[in-house]
């Protein structure tokens, strides 16, 4: 992710960017001390998050922010002010959040959690996608699986956060109303758990999986997930409606970690 400070107060800058370095991984955080330094910067580099000051020399933060979004229409605009009054100006530019001074941690944490055009990430190792459709990416290229279902085994266990699922309970996902108990897919099921397994362990992630006396999980600390990092500091999901598309019983299962 890479983030722009925009403020014509150094003092503000430099504690503003130690309070992103704290919560974000890996960012780029650069710095600009006003606005017309802060739009060449956006015009050489892809920055996708600009804490922007409102009351500057010059340019105040409201014309820059109309000027941004023409140079980089999918940039998320966060203002950051000691004056109120212009928190209506600030929506009405659609920008992604508004902060009020002194900045709180707390406060650039949910603002980044709740970024109107969400940042993709090139992750690297494994990385679970659930927002959307289930995807798996191993060094930002999709993980194939042996069998469909395994992918879904995955994804089941993905939505328990670690809750060991039984193997009746698995069975009863992939199958649904066809799941018959009998000997023949209790086989088959040990097949596609097999496979889960081997699909993990040739790119040496097979630990992320947990198998005890009729019991099957995953291991979360282990994963990085879009779920689990949406979560990870009690962000809100309350209004996400796309989660596991593919997936029918997925609908409405988005559980909240105990907090």
């Amino acid at each position: 992710m890479n983030i722009l400070v925009v403020d014509d107060e150094a003092n503000v800058r430099r504690d503003l960017m130690q309070i992103l370095r704290r919560v974000t991984k890996d960012a780029c955080i650069s710095e600009a001390g006003n606005a017309v330094d802060a739009l060449e910067i956006c015009k050489i580099n892809e920055i996708d998050v600009v804490f922007l000051d409102i009351r500057m020399p010059h340019m105040d933060g409201l014309k820059m922010a109309k000027k941004l979004s023409e140079i980089s229409p999918a940039v998320n605009i966060i203002m950051v002010t000691a004056y109120p009054e212009f928190a209506l100006d600030a929506h009405r530019l659609f920008v992604s959040g508004y902060i009020l001074k002194p900045v709180m941690e707390e406060d650039v944490r949910e603002a980044l959690n709740h970024l109107r055009r969400p940042v993709k990430k090139e992750e690297s190792g494994l990385y679970v996608q659930c927002f959307g459709n289930f995807e798996v990416f191993y060094n930002g290229t999709p993980l194939k699986f042996g069998r469909s279902q395994s992918k879904e085994l995955f994804a089941y266990l993905i939505d328990r956060r670690g809750a060991a699922a039984t193997n009746a309970e698995c069975r009863a996902v992939l199958w649904g109303d066809d799941s018959d108990g009998s000997a023949r897919e209790r086989d088959y099921f040990h097949h596609i758990w097999v496979d889960l397994k081997e699909t993990l362990s040739r790119i040496g992630c097979k630990d992320v999986l947990f198998q005890g006396r009729n019991a099957y999980a995953v291991v979360p600390e282990k994963i990085h997930c879009d779920y689990y990092e949406k979560t990870a500091y009690g962000s809100s999901l309350e209004g996400v409606e796309e989660y596991m598309t593919q997936y029918s019983w997925a609908e409405g299962r988005i559980s909240y970690p105990d907090l």
